[in-house]
């Protein structure tokens, strides 16, 4: 019974009121208390799909579509039951900012118990960081921005990632939508510090147990420090799609789930408003992102998105939920314009409303065939602490992992990536859950073990190597990686044969990767430059951007890499020329002309 409903019972005679209260009454309680289908134990799904309203060629259409994208799973949940559930969708890919939401939803739990003040600011709190503190402005913006992302507060913060490169007290609190890692680190300290839950044991009590997730487990989240630039963590978490859908539907039914209410609808409802627009197709909302689109916008929809388009995709309208999962293990990518196509679809596909009563079937999926479980003696050796990667792949230290003996199978802890399971495999590799990951073991010369790398960290280690001059070391290195099927070995080829002085044969390896699957390998391409300035050998990040410049003339993410990349190599005025090329390319990049200026006043002083 909606209010436009209750507004027309008052305007009836007097003597029809009273029995109409009665009934008026009866509906709302009946509409907060007859639940809605939820999934049990396991999701369910339609046996026909068109008793869910949607029409099977039209559906089967849009699966095509999706089978086209680099897409790892995709769920559609109508009138809480599965209409579609394409891919892995068991399987716990990472959720990137898709955590925000999930913080975004811990904050109205707090707030409805009364247990959190929005109005609080910073100053209030006691919140300050290092090595760099925040100015007296910065400290006056309020919970309530941070959730908005209009603190004002530029301040370097772990997992970085996209930032408003502002100076800092450039914007007063609550005056400047900018989409920054430290309001949403902050966030998850501010919550512990009040209540004094952390994220995931939160998540966990108030979530995840309440709706039933069937793949969610506390270990599935880590705090992620980077303390160069600030002393909040990040808090990545792993999820899989069939988890992610039941959040979605909690907030498509406003709250409510079944007859137990978790949040409330004033708390949904504030959370999906549109308080900053990013652009003129989305906007922002307490850490979730709202459409603008028509095509979108007519069914309510707002989202929770992260890298790689991770995606659970609200339609409270129509009691639709939309979830996409980009297996960024693999670099994986989907492209958003491609995946919004494919979402609108799917809603094209629905001719009408769900029948009251169809049948329903368990949503089954396939479990991975590389779990095993083996004598705990073939596992002792592994057990201890470790330095990661080993020291005698030549790359600089990472952290100290911990490798733990469990029922048939380790358990691996490192503070810079989380915790998984490990399980051992016929030819003496390990096997990791969820990323799928494979590790070697890593032998001293006597054949003592000396710890564990996975591929990513072979093919680092080959690339130091090359651009070290140690080319055979490098090709052995990446010879251990045979018969990986990964893009990132396949790019870790080409960067060592451009460093070993093959330029050609690196050029058209690159420029075919780049071709098929452009996002991901432009994020390989960079991750290697990078981890080679940082490791000291900035000359091969010269040589990578300078072939990428080369593929592709016109793109000023490598014109700008390689400006970087000049500048860590002492060789000030051929970054001076990269900038400019990216400043000629965009003309509006205000990093890149600050970042000029900076270099062209240096070079005036000498």
């Amino acid at each position: 019974m909606n209010r436009r409903r209750l507004m027309e019972f008052s305007k009836q005679p007097h003597r029809r009121l009273v029995g109409f209260m009665g009934l008026a009454l009866a509906l709302v309680l009946s509409g907060e208390l007859n639940a809605q289908r939820v999934p049990g134990e396991t999701w369910m799904r339609y046996a026909d799909i068109e008793d869910a309203g949607f029409d099977p060629a039209r559906l089967d259409s849009a699966r095509e579509s999706w089978e086209a994208l680099p897409s790892a799973a995709f769920m559609v949940v109508a009138d809480g039951a599965v209409v579609a559930a394409w891919g892995e969708v068991g399987r716990r890919f990472e959720a990137h900012s898709v955590r925000k939401s999930f913080l975004s939803a811990l904050y109205g739990i707090y707030w409805d118990r009364d247990e959190i003040e929005l109005n609080k600011r910073l100053s209030d709190l006691g919140i300050d960081d290092h090595p760099a503190p925040l100015l007296e402005t910065e400290r006056e913006a309020r919970i309530l921005d941070l959730l908005k992302a209009r603190s004002g507060v530029f301040h370097p913060a772990a997992y970085g990632g996209r930032t408003d490169s502002r100076p800092r007290g450039s914007e007063g609190p609550g005056r400047h939508f900018a989409y920054n890692n430290w309001d949403f680190n902050t966030l998850a300290f501010i919550l512990r510090q009040e209540t004094g839950d952390g994220v995931f044991t939160a998540f966990d009590e108030h979530l995840g147990e309440p709706l039933g997730m069937e793949d969610w487990r506390v270990s599935d989240g880590y705090y992620h420090y980077e303390r160069d630039k600030s002393r909040y963590p990040a808090y990545p978490f792993r999820i899989s799609a069939r988890d992610a859908a039941r959040f979605g539907l909690l907030f498509a039914r406003e709250g409510l789930w079944g007859d137990t209410r978790i949040l409330s609808r004033n708390w949904v409802r504030r959370s999906a408003a549109t308080y900053s627009f990013d652009n003129e197709v989305r906007g922002y909302g307490f850490m979730w992102w709202t459409f603008l689109e028509p095509r979108f916008r007519q069914h309510g929809m707002y989202a929770a998105l992260g890298v790689g388009y991770q995606m659970i995709a609200v339609l409270p309208d129509i009691d639709v939920v939309i979830v996409n999962r980009a297996n960024t293990y693999e670099f994986e990518y989907t492209p958003s314009g491609k995946l919004l196509d494919l979402v609108e679809e799917v809603l094209e596909a629905r001719s009408g409303n769900p029948i009251d009563d169809p049948e329903l079937t368990p949503v089954t999926t396939e479990s991975d065939p590389l779990i095993t479980s083996v004598a705990s003696d073939a596992l002792s050796e592994f057990v201890g602490e470790w330095r990661y990667p080993p020291a005698s792949l030549g790359l600089p230290e990472r952290g100290t992992v911990e490798i733990k003996a469990a029922d048939g199978h380790l358990v691996f802890d490192a503070p810079f990536a989380g915790t998984f399971r490990l399980y051992l495999q016929p030819d003496g590799t390990l096997h990791e859950e969820d990323s799928h990951a494979r590790y070697w073991p890593v032998r001293d010369d006597d054949g003592t073990l000396a710890g564990i790398v996975d591929t990513e960290h072979l093919v680092r280690a080959a690339l130091y190597a090359a651009a070290g001059g140690e080319v055979a070391r490098a090709r052995e290195l990446m010879d251990r990686t045979e018969g990986e099927s990964e893009l990132l070995v396949a790019v870790g080829s080409a960067l060592v044969d451009l460093l070993a002085g093959d330029q050609d044969s690196a050029k058209q390896a690159i420029g075919g990767l780049l071709a098929t699957n452009r996002t991901s390998v432009a994020a390989l391409l960079d991750g290697a430059a990078e981890m080679l300035m940082e490791t000291g050998r900035p000359d091969g990040s010269v040589q990578i951007y300078r072939l990428v410049t080369r593929i592709a003339p016109e793109s000023t993410r490598a014109w700008a890499g390689l400006g970087q990349a000049y500048e860590a190599a002492g060789q000030d005025p051929d970054a001076i020329s990269a900038y400019e090329r990216v400043m000629e390319l965009d003309p509006d990049d205000e990093t890149t002309k600050m970042t000029l200026d900076r270099l062209r006043k240096a070079e005036k002083g000498r």
